[in-house]
């Protein structure tokens, strides 16, 4: 769903590209957007000039010019929030095992590194840490609409890269994730779900951690409106609505040891019956 920007949608438009383009009104298609610009998913298969895409196929991405997930509530943002070498999670000081009392003075970046600190603290025998801050939990967004058809959300999640312990002590299993649907709002100045139809989206059960997406892209969401997510002419903003990915990590404690991964999540489009 990556891709490099290439130009801007007008804020001022009167129809978007759901309500003019021929082969979207009469084949179906998903357009995804990211607050400055959309790829299109196509049922027509333009390689062949034939319709369509079978029933349980992938759909075809015409051309990608959006960029990566976005923070929510962070439009421009790619969603790579990442740490350089020598970071790592923050984490804080816990008296009872549950609850932080005390906290790194951080330096302002987000990540555990030499120049953040800790005051004077007690030890008991339930002092340990527990992961603080950003490195807990992050949730990434984007934006989306459809005209003309039914279709899924499918995801395919890897581990690359895992180097000391966490190549054996993380695994994608390890990793909540929640997903969930944002019918309308403001994100960053970018206003969308107006001219949205929420209807019959399913978000489907048993996908609960990343180790669920391993293997085959399955399945995390279902549209089955088949007049789509538009509901009426207007800006694409409008149009669109915004779906919600919350990552976990799981409590951390010095027996999983030190290292690093990067954990890569593939989203793309299905077209359903």
């Amino acid at each position: 769903m990556a891709g490099v920007a290439l130009a801007c949608v007008a804020s001022n438009a009167q129809a978007s590209f759901l309500d003019t383009d021929f082969w979207c009104r009469t084949y179906g298609c998903a357009v995804v957007h990211d607050g400055q610009n959309y790829d299109i998913y196509d049922n027509y298969l333009f390689a062949s000039n034939s319709c369509c895409v079978p029933v349980g196929g992938q759909m075809i991405d015409f051309y990608v010019r959006a960029e990566n997930t976005n923070v929510t509530g962070q439009i421009g943002g790619n969603g790579a929030i990442n740490p350089n070498d020598g970071q790592g999670f923050m984490f804080g000081i816990s008296q009872d095992g549950a609850n932080i009392s005390q906290s790194a003075f951080d330096d302002g970046d987000g990540f555990l590194d030499a120049s953040d600190s800790f005051g004077a603290f007690s030890l008991n025998p339930n002092t340990d840490i527990l992961l603080d801050g950003p490195g807990r939990s992050y949730s990434h967004s984007f934006f989306i609409s459809s005209r003309g058809t039914r279709f899924s959300l499918r995801a395919l999640a890897s581990i690359n890269n895992a180097t000391g312990d966490f190549a054996n002590t993380l695994q994608l299993g390890d990793i909540k994730l929640t997903p969930s649907v944002s019918e309308s709002g403001n994100d960053g100045g970018f206003q969308y779900g107006s001219r949205a139809n929420t209807s019959n989206i399913q978000i489907v059960s048993g996908v609960d951690d990343l180790g669920d997406l391993t293997g085959i892209p399955t399945q995390i969401m279902n549209f089955g409106r088949r007049q789509g997510i538009r509901q009426r002419n207007g800006d694409i903003d409008e149009q669109t609505i915004r779906l919600d990915f919350l990552y976990e990590m799981p409590a951390y404690d010095f027996s999983m040891g030190t290292g690093s991964l990067n954990v890569d999540v593939a989203f793309d489009f299905y077209r359903e019956d």
